[in-house]
């Protein structure tokens, strides 16, 4: 017989908290109580995680939630048991590398779903111990604002910070102080790094072809001390998979960490890029939507409003 899937794992065992109809009725007239909800919540708390799963939404919500987590858990690590998987170590690689730029409320959304599943683990006996899901993995994760939320604005780090960066992964002998460099150098996303093809780079015009977002093509300035690095004779310069952007966020991430720098984040040296692009073109006399809407497009962007999560102007000129 083979494993069980990620998706049936999960619903095995949050089927064990799952309150019906039928016992929510038996619960309010034992307890006398109007609201099951109300009454299941510790000392009254409306933030607190219930014990039960009391409507076939919530249910739905969090199969879908935990699935999707765990499936990139297996992603990482090839584990394939829900047991051997749900782990603080494990969580928290999984949490850095797919859910840094999260929303708030999905983020917390993510972590009931996780507390009620070790609920039901628990239950059937597949773990044991404390929820891994505590307040240090909450702070964590709401450290992850500074980090890159979607709806706040994601600037870079100081330029001799993003250097800094750079030289630090040069002198452990990174195999992503490269990549890093093309980023800050070249404002390209993770994705289109590690798609990067050979055929891609024009060393006569120094430029690059870049398919972005949607198969948008565009081309981009390519420095010539950059270009003389670049193995044009490769089909894919680094390597087009998920495990690879994911080691080359960590590599990134755990540089700034290294070096005592508070903020981190791959993209904040995209960001660092925009803001030296519009530095220059307003210091060469470029209005100041002209210069907004040449960075928005030299990153793979349609509208100029986007040029507020990348550039603090009010800074750069």
């Amino acid at each position: 017989m083979g494993t069980p899937s990620i998706l049936n794992q999960i619903n095995a065992a949050l089927q064990t908290v799952v309150m019906n109809e039928e016992e929510q009725q038996a619960y309010k007239a034992k307890h006398q109580v109007a609201s099951v909800k109300k009454a299941l919540r510790r000392k009254g708390k409306p933030n607190r995680t219930l014990p039960a799963i009391l409507g076939k939404r919530t249910l739905s919500n969090y199969l879908e939630t935990c699935t999707t987590f765990f499936v990139r858990a297996r992603e990482l690590t090839g584990m394939k048991m829900l047991a051997d998987l749900f782990t603080a170590a494990i969580i928290l690689e999984t949490l850095d590398t797919y859910y840094q730029d999260k929303a708030p409320a999905t983020l917390r959304g993510l972590l009931s779903a996780l507390n009620m599943l070790h609920q039901a683990l628990r239950r059937l006996r597949w773990v044991k111990g404390w929820s891994p899901i505590n307040g240090a993995l909450r702070q964590h994760v709401r450290d992850y604002r500074d980090d890159g939320a979607v709806r706040a604005p994601r600037f870079g780090y100081l330029p001799e910070d993003a250097l800094r960066i750079i030289e630090h992964l040069k002198t452990k002998d990174s195999v992503f102080a490269l990549p890093a460099e093309i980023v800050l150098r070249c404002g390209l996303r993770r994705s289109e790094v590690a798609g990067m093809k050979g055929s891609d780079i024009d060393l006569v015009n120094q430029k690059l072809r870049i398919q972005g977002k949607g198969g948008k093509i565009r081309f981009v300035e390519l420095p010539a001390d950059l270009a003389v690095k670049l193995n044009t004779s490769k089909e894919y310069l680094f390597t087009p998979n998920q495990s690879w952007k994911s080691a080359f966020y960590q590599a990134v991430r755990q540089a700034a960490r290294e070096l005592g720098i508070k903020i981190s984040g791959l993209h904040r040296l995209r960001s660092n890029y925009a803001q030296e692009k519009y530095r220059k073109l307003r210091k060469q006399g470029k209005p100041d939507m002209a210069a907004r809407l040449a960075v928005s497009q030299a990153l793979g962007h349609n509208r100029v409003d986007v040029m507020g999560s990348y550039v603090d102007v009010k800074q750069v000129i």
